[in-house]
C-alpha cells in the first residue's frame, strides 16, 4: 500500500514514467528492510494518499475553471 501511494503521488505530480516506477520500487524496498513500525507506515502512506487526492481536486477545479 505504502509503495503503491507514493508511485501514485509521482504520477499525479508528474513525474516521468520511468522515475514513478523506480521510486515505487525504492519505496518497497523501504518498507521491507526498515525498522519503520506499522503506525509509521500508516501516517505516511495516509499523508501520501492525502497529497494525491489534494492534486487531483486541484486538477479538477483548474480544468472546471478553463471550460467558464
Amino acid at each position: 500500500m505504502f509503495a503503491r501511494n507514493l508511485h501514485e503521488l509521482a504520477v499525479s505530480a508528474r513525474f516521468q514514467r520511468h522515475r514513478s516506477d523506480r521510486l515505487g520500487e525504492i519505496a518497497k524496498r523501504i518498507a521491507v528492510t526498515s525498522q519503520t513500525g506499522e503506525k509509521e507506515m500508516l501516517l505516511m502512506t495516509g499523508i501520501f494518499r492525502r497529497a494525491v487526492q489534494t492534486i487531483k481536486e486541484s486538477e479538477s477545479r483548474a480544468q472546471t475553471r478553463s471550460k467558464t
